[in-house]
């Protein structure tokens, strides 16, 4: 996957308007201070440079808000399959087959379905050419594309309007600094 989106293969949706605006804007993964800003990773601004900045305080807030959702769908994953609690001492190849029995078999007991399936994920994940291994998206030494930052900056811009402000940020913000 990570490989696939560090050449633009990844086929993200096409970019779209931000809700109630004209800015058009592509669509992007959201991650914390470990990952390097490009045009498909969102990152926060450093907490020293937003401590200091209302409206980069308020970009931070909400992308960490957007980042608890992936945060607590792995937090209910985990609460099915202890396994993710530990360190995991397997294979990189057989962890990610791991992760991908524990997503269908979460998926299947959500629905109902687990004992009439018969699941090979191992097949699947041949049939879909799905890659044999997860590819870390961390960049090196946290360096920025410039496109990230210009997106970062219309997006920190966005949270700041009348179109992208929602009314409780500013006082949360402030209760933070």
């Amino acid at each position: 996957m990570g490989k696939k989106i560090m050449k633009n293969e990844f086929n993200f949706p096409e970019p779209k308007n931000l809700p109630n605006s004209n800015i058009i804007l592509p669509h992007f993964l959201v991650g914390d201070e470990a990952f390097s800003l490009d045009t498909f990773m969102m990152k926060p601004y450093a907490r020293r440079v937003a401590k200091n900045d209302l409206s980069k305080g308020i970009f931070n807030y909400r992308l960490c808000r957007a980042r608890r959702v992936s945060e607590n769908a792995f937090g209910l994953l985990s609460q099915v399959f202890r396994i993710f609690y530990t360190p995991i001492g397997i294979a990189p190849e057989t962890c990610t087959d791991m992760i991908l029995v524990a997503c269908c078999l979460h998926n299947l007991l959500r629905d109902g379905f687990l004992e009439s399936a018969q699941v090979s994920v191992r097949q699947w994940n041949q049939e879909e050419n799905l890659p044999s291994n997860f590819v870390s998206l961390r960049g090196t030494g946290g360096f920025s594309n410039s496109n990230g930052l210009d997106i970062r900056a219309k997006l920190t811009d966005y949270f700041m309007s009348q179109q992208g402000a929602v009314d409780w940020q500013e006082q949360h913000v402030t209760r933070l600094v």
